[in-house]
């Protein structure tokens, strides 16, 4: 099969060593001992076909469906209702937003002005210019917080949940392994969505080193892919270059959002099956949905996730080109 993506993981491995002797009377001894070794072990994530797309897109329709039906708003019927309260932020947040990014541009032009002085001028404005880039980073975080905090008002979607079951479903089916023979293998081998989650969660469950460091590289990997438009090796090292030193922390955060949402699926699916199966009302037709299957909200943020224009699962490139659907990162 084709690959998208492949990496190295260094990997201890435990292997029984027979070994022979002979004792003092003559007799041949055989004795066995276990031996730590160190290897390395091949991962990759195939480069997905027409099948797995269209797989995908049914998935993502299906939990979309799930969602709404669960009482989950859609992003359009949340931002109509935000619209209709006022907006997002208040009259005085509105305000300290555009004071922000007037700051932003007045601090920018001074430092390409400090900038583009000549060696001696500069020299004496290293100070101004030092603290300009100061400013410059404090404002630029300050926006962030309050992008980040409209962003946030979002997660609780039915497009959200259905984006995170769908990059969870693309980590099933992309994640291989292949020894030095090069046979290839699945990391969730199964014939069922359910069988490769169940694998999953097994893994999630164990201790070993390998195993955990693993898990955080695929997630990491398959959630950039899919929300970026990364489809080639040297995409990948590129964006991995760009981004070092966040790939764990942003690992352990996807993996855990998705530990969550799949721990809150659960009990909504229990809480959905007792109110189906509720007392008989006078006509004789069960009793309705009670009120917890409308109020699960799953988190479901995924850091790196992008704008509004990413929900649908992505298309490959050729039919984005088309007139597509939306691109998948990992990726």
């Amino acid at each position: 099969m084709k690959k998208l993506f492949e990496f190295t993981l260094s990997r201890t491995v435990k292997e029984t060593v027979t070994e022979s002797s002979k004792n003092d009377k003559g007799e041949t001894v055989t004795t066995e001992k276990e031996v730590t070794k160190e290897g390395s072990q091949q991962v990759f994530l195939r480069k997905p076909n027409r099948s797995l797309y269209d797989e995908a897109e049914l998935f993502y329709g299906v939990k979309l469906s799930e969602g709404i039906k669960a009482g989950l708003l859609t992003r359009a019927l949340l931002a109509k209702r935000f619209s209709n309260d006022g907006g997002v932020l208040s009259d005085d947040e509105k305000g300290r937003y555009a004071d922000l990014y007037l700051k932003l541009y007045e601090s920018q032009l001074d430092i390409d002005r400090l900038n583009g002085l000549a060696g001696d001028e500069k020299s004496d404005d290293s100070e101004s210019l030092e603290n300009l880039l100061k400013e410059s980073a404090d404002i630029r975080r300050e926006l962030t917080d309050f992008e980040m905090a409209q962003s946030s008002l979002f997660e609780q979607t039915a497009e959200n949940r259905a984006r995170n079951k769908t990059i969870l479903w693309w980590l099933l089916h992309l994640s291989h392994l292949e020894d030095e023979e090069g046979k290839q293998a699945p990391v969730f081998p199964g014939d069922s969505y359910q069988e490769k989650l169940s694998m999953y969660d097994d893994l999630e469950e164990s201790d070993e080193e390998f195993e955990v460091l693993l898990l955080q590289k695929l997630v990491y990997y398959v959630s950039f892919w899919y929300v970026g438009k990364i489809n080639t090796q040297e995409e990948f090292e590129k964006l991995l270059s760009e981004n070092a030193g966040i790939e764990k922390s942003v690992g352990e955060e996807v993996a855990k959002e998705m530990a969550e949402e799949e721990e809150a699926t659960k009990k909504t699916e229990e809480a959905t099956e007792k109110a189906d199966s509720g007392p008989v009302g006078p006509k004789g037709h069960k009793g309705q949905k009670g009120e917890a299957g409308k109020k699960a909200s799953p988190q479901e943020k995924i850091e790196g996730q992008g704008d509004a224009k990413k929900e649908s699962p992505q298309q490959p490139v050729e039919a984005k080109d088309a007139g597509g659907g939306h691109p998948v990162k990992q990726g």
